[in-house]
């Protein structure tokens, strides 16, 4: 039972990768987990379209219009990278980091979101909203999987943040992750082993 919710995170990678037709309507979670305020991308792994299109096709349907680029708020814009369909590629890559660089450079809105001002706090403030202890009362292994995959994805981006913030807000971030890092050390069921959290903590403290 050990590698149960990783074997959850694998299902989930698998049916992001497949494009298994489960709806016709982009809900990455269920609406009585988390509402999702994000942007509603027109193909998606779930619809009957994307299984049809090849992988570069893939990344040119999720792109976002200009007009959304310029319109959408940084929480909706952030919400919208945090389930951003190619997000699971970064843990196909034997460095998650490198992976995770690279699925930033792929798509437009990451690109958008890391130029924004007001990013970081956006960032800070939905990561600290989430309470670790909640997945235990999901009562489903998909969205178990999905709401612990959000906290690796949300500490991504804080890693690529380091070095573009204050020594203030580094301290800020640190000091978050470390928190939710103990939290998660009594749901090992839940929450596999996550370098990630580590790997901020040391880059500041270097």
């Amino acid at each position: 039972m050990k590698n149960y919710r990783n074997l959850t995170l694998l299902f989930l990678s698998m049916m992001l990768l497949s494009g298994i037709a489960f709806s016709q309507e982009y809900t990455p979670y269920k609406t009585n987990v988390i509402q999702y305020n994000g942007y509603s991308f027109p193909v998606y792994p779930k619809s009957n379209a994307w299984k049809d299109m090849t992988h570069g096709q893939r990344l040119e349907s999720v792109q976002l219009p200009s007009d959304t680029l310029e319109n959408i708020s940084t929480s909706r814009l952030l919400e919208t990278c945090l389930y951003y369909p190619f997000n699971i590629d970064a843990f196909l890559n034997d460095n998650v980091i490198d992976g995770f660089k690279k699925i930033k450079s792929q798509f437009n809105g990451y690109e958008e979101l890391f130029g924004r001002d007001d990013f970081a706090s956006e960032l800070i403030n939905l990561y600290s909203s989430r309470d670790v202890e909640f997945v235990s009362q999901i009562g489903n292994d998909y969205d178990c999987g999905q709401y612990s995959f959000d906290f690796r994805i949300m500490e991504l981006m804080m890693y690529e943040l380091l070095d573009s913030v204050s020594s203030s807000r580094s301290n800020q971030i640190v000091n978050l992750v470390s928190e939710k890092k103990t939290q998660r050390e009594g749901l090992k069921e839940f929450y596999s082993n996550n370098s990630i959290a580590e790997q901020i903590i040391n880059k500041v403290n270097q």
